[in-house]
């Protein structure tokens, strides 16, 4: 068993800190060479939810689950709090894990029930209060992205592609914010902090049960996923703190809950535990147990290693590194899907770019997911 679990941290740990490399795909990969225990696949898919952050906010580079935070924490990175953004996520995910545990007897006996109609319903008042808190014209602006953002995603859907979400998240949230650094400053701005989380404990204790109950929400609902998730907690959370907060706790639960779905009801909620095996239920324990030893470990080395990589990426020229990593995402879009999914990259880079050029909220673009669902 502890064997299956460093295998797993390992391979969470290179996902996690990896640009464009999501744990799906080197899970998929593994499995193919015959590493898929059950407990190396459950570790590992942890320890990502707490390390995505790495390229999410020194690079630009997005996770499904933690798109939303990316803006957020850049502007953190940039007034010299890079480490502070690590911490928060390494906390939060850690908080998740915990606050998880005590609701698991009560989701076990939740998880069983489900209505499509639920889940298209929380999606159409979502939508609607992403737009209406838009002020005059920027409704319209916003109505705009969030259709054509939509569209994108519905098109895209109906293709043939090994990564959708790849090419989709990576332009929207990843490619379009590094074309706009290339304009930028030339170097990565020097981490002033010392990792200290400038929150009030018990707010973000609060933040972090918020994030929690949201991560649980988005794994009972197939039509409700990690971001939409986040998405609410946008509207509860005005500063950058707080939502991210929120972010890396609705990311790290809707893990812990999509996986104890699948042992309740044999639903598969994420790339995960579609290549497992049916779990009894009475392994749930087991299970638990090591996602906490997972957190622990992960909390011992996971800032001292963010603090080594962003030692190593200040040696850089930040203008080179961001072609470096625009350049490598690009070809990671070929590998996955060719020349479509090239295509696919740049439709969802020029909608984020136009979110940004008119000025709304980069949070419309989840009509990408959000209008599919809506129209079935």
């Amino acid at each position: 068993m502890f064997r299956e679990l460093l295998i797993g941290i390992a391979g969470g740990t290179f996902s996690g800190i990896s640009p464009g490399i999501h744990v799906n795909t080197l899970a998929a990969f593994l499995s193919g060479l015959g590493v898929g225990d059950n407990l190396v696949l459950f570790s590992m898919g942890l320890t990502h939810t707490f390390l995505d952050v790495i390229p999410s906010a020194f690079l630009g580079v997005p996770d499904e689950g933690t798109a939303l935070g990316i803006l957020p924490a850049h502007r953190l990175v940039l007034r010299g709090r890079a480490m502070e953004v690590v911490m928060i996520a390494l906390w939060a995910s850690f908080l998740a894990v915990v606050l998880t545990i005590p609701f698991i007897p009560i989701y076990m006996k939740l998880a069983p029930i489900y209505s499509p109609r639920i889940g298209r319903l929380l999606i159409f008042l979502l939508a609607a209060f992403l737009i209406l808190t838009e002020r005059g014209t920027k409704r319209l602006h916003a109505l705009a992205i969030f259709i054509l953002s939509g569209i994108l995603g519905a098109l895209t859907f109906r293709l043939d592609l090994n990564q959708p979400f790849y090419h989709l998240f990576t332009g929207l949230f990843g490619i379009s914010v590094i074309l706009l650094a290339l304009r930028g400053r030339g170097s990565l701005p020097a981490a002033t902090d010392d990792g200290d989380v400038l929150m009030e404990r018990g707010r973000f204790l609060r933040f972090s049960f918020l994030g929690t109950v949201l991560g649980m929400v988005a794994s009972l609902v197939p039509a409700f996923t990690a971001s939409q998730a986040a998405l609410i907690g946008s509207f509860l959370s005005r500063d950058e703190r707080s939502f991210l907060t929120v972010v890396f706790s609705v990311n790290t639960a809707n893990f812990l809950f999509s996986f104890a779905n699948f042992v309740a009801t044999g639903r598969q909620r994420n790339g995960i535990v579609a290549l497992m095996n049916q779990i009894p239920e009475r392994a749930l324990t087991t299970y638990l147990l090591a996602a906490l030893f997972v957190s622990m470990a992960v909390l011992l080395y996971g800032e001292p290693l963010a603090a080594l990589i962003l030692n190593l990426l200040k040696r850089v020229p930040y203008r080179s590194m961001n072609a470096g990593v625009l350049l490598f995402l690009v070809f990671l879009s070929y590998v996955f899907d060719g020349l479509l999914g090239i295509l696919v990259l740049a439709g969802a880079t020029i909608t984020g770019l136009l979110a940004a050029t008119m000025g709304v909220k980069r949070t419309c673009c989840m009509g990408v997911l959000m209008l599919p669902i809506m129209i079935g």
